[in-house]
């Protein structure tokens, strides 16, 4: 993963991997209905206060810990 460090003063910057995808399937009314249920649960749980500040570290670690899982 490459990190750059910005000029002083500025925030540091991890660049991530992107992932395009070329065709995006068409939900069912079923899936349709979770997803706008799991929206709306999660609306109300920020609303709440119920979130996790972010934390690059974290993030990091964890995009790391994906990516490795899916290659074995």
């Amino acid at each position: 993963m490459n990190t750059k460090t910005a000029p002083r003063g500025k925030r540091r910057t991890t660049m991530v991997p992107v992932t395009t995808m070329e065709g995006i399937p068409v939900l069912s009314d079923a899936e349709r209905d979770e997803l706008l249920h799991s929206l709306k649960e999660a609306e109300a749980r920020a609303k709440a206060g119920q979130t996790t500040d972010y934390d690059p570290k974290t993030f990091k670690d964890r995009l790391i810990g994906v990516y490795r899982r899916n290659k074995q």
